[in-house]
């Protein structure tokens, strides 16, 4: 798996537990702090996919 798809994978995994847990485990309602988390982590998925495709683009002009 290549590092910025597991990264990616990895904050969707966090993000999953940490609203899980704030949800049903702690009575928390989602509010702008779980939105705000949410929006970072899909900018931060974008730039892992965004330096993805940078690199693959600089990977074939080597060739």
């Amino acid at each position: 798996m290549d590092k910025f798809h597991r990264s990616s994978l990895l904050l969707i995994i966090i993000v999953s537990i940490t609203v899980f847990i704030s949800t049903y485990w702690l009575d928390l309602e989602i509010g702008y702090g779980i939105i705000l988390l949410i929006i970072a982590v899909g900018y931060t998925i974008y730039l892992n996919f965004k330096a993805l495709r940078n690199e693959q683009m600089k990977d074939k002009q080597l060739r």
